[in-house]
């Protein structure tokens, strides 16, 4: 490759690779965005998001606890519903303008 940005080396920017290590896994993305409608308990996101088995909703639920976008809380008399954290509600607009543009995109 000839040009003036030859010399430059390619690299990917280290806070969106961190980012898509959480948003890249399978469904992480649409159980965060249905978390943004309301809190939702297990039984509610297994109908809300058609597809995803018991084990990889479990998985996934966990791994959004661990990287602190969503929150486990127990609701009376005892069923856990999860919520989004701040971290997780600042995620929506740029979730909503990815649908927004895959909307347009297949209307083109």
């Amino acid at each position: 490759m000839n040009g003036p940005h030859a010399a430059e080396p390619l690299s990917a920017d280290p806070a969106l690779t961190s980012a898509f290590e959480v948003l890249g896994q399978k469904w992480n993305g649409i159980i965060l965005h249905t978390l943004a409608q309301r809190p939702a308990r297990f039984g509610e996101l297994r109908r809300a998001v058609p597809g995803i088995s018991d084990r990889v909703l479990s998985s996934r639920l966990h791994d959004l606890v661990t990287s602190g976008l969503i929150t486990p809380t127990r609701l009376p008399p005892g069923p856990v519903a999860y919520t989004l954290t701040a971290d997780g509600h600042a995620l929506t607009p740029a979730l909503d303008r990815v649908a927004g543009w895959w909307r347009g995109r297949r209307a083109g």
